[in-house]
């Protein structure tokens, strides 16, 4: 007989008890006896799972009461123990609204999946087993259903996309929120993220994508992961033209995103929004939240003048949804600098250059310095033979080159799986790898790296495998579900169609 999950008093940050171990029957109760503040209490998760019943009482329980769920960094939450976590909630205020608390920390997991049939390992099984074992499976569906159909005051326990993985995900797999774009479309909340550098175009595409997704993306018949609703999302209206523009309007930065599909014919939606540029103070925090219109506007016109549909969307939205949850929040250049490839002297001219494999060099960009359809040889030759040159980046994947001058670059290094930085010998004593800016691993779907992996292992999630690469000198990895395996690629070349196979790759962005 399983033993009982612990429900105790946590000194763990953000935690005011922990429930740990084997979700059985009664575990429920539990909670019912716990001293709940006027200000509710966070319960942090930490299961493999368990009962499917047991969990769907854990859910109820959780959602009756002022209870918020976290899963912390190197713990985990799956299975049944995911439904207790769908009921992280409380109601604030004189009115008494809910509002969803549920929230997850980079490097933990959190992992759903369909019930399965419990029969014994037998050729054959009298009729009556088979329609105990159904009815129980069906009775744990229906359980799902129960929670998806769990709503207040605009709060949802599940959403449509989370609710079709969890029925498409089989009992003996796991669909873990991995990405950026996971939580967003699941409305989980993400805690524990470092934040951009600095708002640029790129930020308020992502905020005004993120907010897209979460409010007016219906769910998808035959989609199967996150990256197929954002592809759509990019793909916008077929007559228009998408474009970012960022002005300032005194302390606040307003921003606009052109070109979101609208069901009206000849028309478009535009998405605005406003950020102050104290907007650091609130990451991680409830306040203070963005608030996202969207516009409908004639296509090929400007918006911003009509009256908007309007959102609030959290900060950790500035962030892109390729971006990864494994190590997002202590992943920078110097915990891969450990394990970043070695640099290798390449002989050209009097001096010689060094190759920092897997790096760019900002800044420094000669004048009429980028030079297309070249090999890495005749990039360095070229910089050789130009007065001021000292360095070049070469993108590997499109064979272009950048002459530099080290001396006007900002001497610093940013990790960039498709290229590697070449400077003479006497220059690259002051260059240094940027250590604050965090590493982002993006992955693309049915594609693969070509070539023979430096190391192969076992991975049962993309997710997985991208740990494994950050552990390792590793730039890029394919992960082939089927056989389970991951293989990292210290310098990966450009990928190309592979079905059924996730590759990734790591960036650091450099503005």
């Amino acid at each position: 007989m399983a033993r009982a999950a612990d429900v105790v008093p946590s000194n763990a940050e953000g935690c005011d008890y922990h429930l740990r171990g084997q979700i059985v029957a009664g575990d429920a109760e539990k909670l019912k006896v716990l001293p709940i503040t006027s200000q509710g209490i966070t319960l942090c998760l930490d299961s493999p799972g368990g009962s499917f019943a047991e969990g769907k009482r854990l859910f109820d329980t959780i959602w009756d009461q002022d209870i918020a769920t976290m899963v912390r960094s190197g713990e985990r939450c799956e299975s049944a123990c995911s439904l207790a976590f769908l009921g992280g909630s409380m109601r604030i205020g004189t009115a008494v609204i809910r509002f969803q608390m549920r929230s997850l920390r980079p490097g933990g997991k959190l992992g759903f999946h369909s019930p399965s049939l419990n029969l014994p390992n037998e050729n054959s099984y009298p009729a009556s087993e088979v329609q105990t074992a159904f009815a129980i499976a069906l009775k744990a569906a229906e359980s799902f259903f129960d929670i998806k159909l769990s709503e207040e005051h605009g709060v949802k326990a599940m959403t449509d996309f989370l609710y079709q993985r969890i029925l498409g995900t089989r009992p003996e797999n796991m669909f873990h929120i991995e990405t950026v774009g996971d939580a967003v479309l699941a409305n989980i909340t993400v805690t524990g993220m470092t934040p951009p550098a600095s708002i640029t175009e790129r930020e308020i595409a992502n905020v005004c994508d993120n907010a897209y997704a979460a409010n007016l993306m219906d769910g998808r018949p035959g989609y199967t992961t996150s990256a197929q609703y954002y592809e759509e999302i990019l793909a916008g209206d077929p007559d228009g033209e998408r474009k970012v523009v960022l002005t300032r309007q005194g302390e606040d930065l307003v921003g606009k995103v052109f070109n979101y599909f609208s069901a009206s014919k000849f028309s478009a939606l535009g998405c605005s929004v406003r950020i102050s540029d104290d907007w650091k103070r609130f990451w991680d925090t409830d306040y203070s939240p963005l608030s996202v219109y969207f516009e409908q506007y004639s296509v090929g016109d400007d918006f911003g003048d009509g009256v908007g549909e309007e959102f609030s969307a959290p900060y950790w939205y500035l962030l892109p949804a390729s971006q990864t949850l494994g190590t997002a929040a202590g992943r920078t250049a110097s915990a891969q600098a450990s394990n970043a490839p070695l640099s290798a002297s390449v002989s050209s001219g009097e001096g010689g250059f060094v190759r920092l494999s897997g790096y760019d060099l900002y800044g420094g960009d000669l004048p009429d310095g980028l030079l297309r359809n070249m090999g890495a040889e005749d990039c360095i030759s070229s910089c050789t033979a130009r007065s001021g040159c000292d360095a070049v980046t070469y993108d590997r994947w499109n064979r272009i080159c950048i002459q530099k001058s080290s001396g006007y670059s900002n001497g610093l290094l940013y990790l960039l799986s498709k290229a590697d930085t070449y400077v003479q010998r006497a220059a690259a004593g002051s260059l240094k790898p940027n250590v604050t800016v965090p590493v982002q691993t993006f992955t693309k779907q049915n594609k693969g790296f070509p070539g023979q992996p430096d190391e192969s292992l076992q991975a049962g999630s993309a997710g997985q495998c991208e740990t494994l690469c950050a552990e390792r000198t590793c730039l890029g990895f394919n992960w082939s579900p089927g056989a389970g395996r991951c293989d990292l690629f210290a310098r990966p070349d450009v990928y190309s169609d592979a079905a059924g196979v996730v590759a990734g790759f790591m960036v650091q962005p450099s503005q």
